[in-house]
């Protein structure tokens, strides 16, 4: 598949990633405004509205991350960096994705039998009854969707035009 092809696919998927992630933050935004009207005027809040709120956050947290991750738009200390030459700009941002991609692979590796585990024994949630292995496994599928991000920015030759457009 050539570069160009592959970015837009990836681009694709990540805009969908977005999409997702922000669904869920207004549809918590959509179950607070209930919640908050329903103790305050009905004095009967949702049982469930916390824990769905908090599930919610996690899984777009997670299903955000490799599309933040594929902009290179994580928080970083760069000052320092932004005053090197591109060379050694793209051998640091080069080193930082590898350092990001084995990190994202240990905790996909340390999460998995986590949510294999709670499928195994049927875990739910308290008060809204949703299976524990779909927020937990929400951290390892984002794991493993930043690691294929790094992949492919490095494969892609995105990394370096980010480095290189960042120097100027």
């Amino acid at each position: 598949m050539p570069r160009g092809v592959a970015r837009r696919v990836i681009d694709a998927l990540t805009r969908a990633l977005r999409v997702a992630s922000a669904s869920m933050l207004l549809a918590i935004v959509a179950i607070n405004g209930v919640n908050v009207v329903g103790r305050y005027v009905f004095s009967s809040p949702l049982s469930w509205g916390e824990e769905v709120m908090a599930f919610l956050m996690i899984v777009a947290v997670f299903l955000a991350n490799p599309a933040v991750t594929w902009d290179g738009a994580q928080i970083r200390m760069d000052i320092l960096a932004r005053a090197l030459p591109v060379g050694v700009r793209r051998v640091l941002e080069a080193l930082a994705d590898l350092v990001s991609f084995a990190i994202a692979g240990l905790m996909v590796y340390v999460s998995v039998p986590i949510v294999l585990q709670l499928i195994e024994f049927g875990q739910r949630s308290h008060a809204a009854e949703i299976p524990l292995a779909i927020p937990q496994g929400a951290i390892s599928l984002g794991f493993a969707l930043v690691t294929i991000a790094l992949i492919a920015r490095e494969l892609s030759g995105k990394a370096a035009e980010d480095a290189a457009r960042t120097h100027e």
